[in-house]
């Protein structure tokens, strides 16, 4: 044999070699999917009703390219009953989309397959109870709402909302189970939240609420999955609810920097400019006595509060450092907690202080901090 044809015999065998492994790629991807899509149409009503969401947030993101066209198209060339119980999940959640809500109601009454009955009860979902969790520390917040799919199925659709930032969706779900049950086995999780009973409207004035502040989290997590889930289920809620925000509350500011300011724990930082700027630390819509970690990261992060001296701006970490125990000790804020808190300022603080040195170039920010 030349070596001419051994050489295209090499090139032909690569070649097949990367279609087959291709082929291979391919049916394993078709066979994930599949087993994925059959758990979900064979399980509790909350697995599909997720898996649609999801689906429905790839067709069409928050921002960039849609994809509504496009995957409909894939799912319709798939004429398997697991696929057209998907296609009639999507009718309901597409609300927004009167074309393709009516393209995928089209093809399901066109297809000759069963399709669960509690999907044909969607419109009519028993919503019955709303719960809010609240963090001990005011920063994060859970939204539970209890539902009932044709009068068999419950389900807990939860979002959790975070208030040290914008009051954005930072995580949420579907629970295949009861509201009580929900509510238990988060508990026995998440120990740090009081649970309090909210108004359905309330609930759905929170939720919308969330739903409009920025997405300020990685796209790759649960909560922005769950989006398309909320905005369905909030059309189901009442109206009239109010979103309460809390306000600031300076004569209540007041009264703490003093009580903290008469205390040993404040020596070091009793000047003029230390009693202005712990107000303005305690400022905000949070509660001037609970101190997250998150919290307390955003505080010296992001500011190196140009306004005051150099020498004042530098203690920032160090009065927060001292306010805070004294703050938490207060109102009863667990000590481990508090501790974590205090190990976040402790872990910045030396980032911080370069940061404000920055400001004044005769500095030597090295010795310094």
């Amino acid at each position: 044999m030349s070596d001419k044809r051994k050489a295209r015999r090499a090139k032909q065998a690569r070649r097949d070699a990367r279609r087959a492994k291709k082929r291979d790629t391919g049916t394993t991807a078709t066979s994930w999917w599949s087993n994925l899509l059959s758990g979900a149409v064979r399980g509790h009503p909350g697995r599909l009703l997720g898996l649609a969401s999801c689906l429905v947030e790839v067709m069409k993101p928050e921002s960039g390219e849609r994809f509504v066209d496009s995957i409909l198209d894939t799912l319709v060339g798939l004429g398997d009953r697991d696929t057209t119980v998907l296609i009639a999940v999507l009718a309901e959640l597409l609300f927004d989309e009167p074309e393709a809500r009516e393209r995928c109601r089209r093809e399901v009454a066109e297809r000759n397959h069963h399709v669960p009955r509690w999907i044909s009860a969607l419109p009519q979902l028993d919503v019955y109870r709303a719960v809010r969790r609240v963090h001990v520390l005011g920063d994060l917040e859970d939204v539970l709402i209890g539902a009932r799919i044709d009068g068999r199925h419950d389900v807990t659709i939860a979002v959790q909302i975070n208030h040290s930032m914008c009051s954005n969706i930072v995580d949420g779900g579907v629970f295949a189970y009861p509201i009580d049950e929900t509510l238990n086995r988060i508990a026995e999780i998440e120990t740090n939240f009081d649970a309090v009973e909210t108004d359905l409207a309330e609930a759905r004035a929170w939720i919308e609420s969330a739903l409009s502040k920025p997405i300020i989290v990685p796209r790759e997590t649960k909560s922005q999955s769950d989006r398309p889930l909320l905005r369905w289920l909030v059309q189901r809620l009442p109206e009239g609810g109010e979103c309460r925000q809390p306000s600031v509350d300076w004569s209540e500011i007041e009264e703490v920097c003093a009580r903290f300011f008469s205390t040993d724990a404040a020596a070091p930082f009793d000047s003029v400019e230390h009693r202005m700027l712990l107000p303005e630390l305690l400022g905000g819509r949070h509660d001037p006595l609970r101190w997250s970690a998150l919290r307390a990261e955003l505080a010296i992060r992001y500011d190196t509060y140009d306004d005051y001296p150099l020498e004042v701006a530098l203690d920032v970490p160090d009065l927060l450092r001292a306010f805070i125990p004294f703050a938490h000790a207060q109102c009863g804020i667990r000590d481990e907690l508090t501790a974590q808190t205090v190990a976040t300022l402790d872990e910045l603080r030396s980032g911080y202080k370069r940061a404000v040195l920055r400001r004044d170039e005769p500095w030597d920010v090295d010795d310094a901090v």
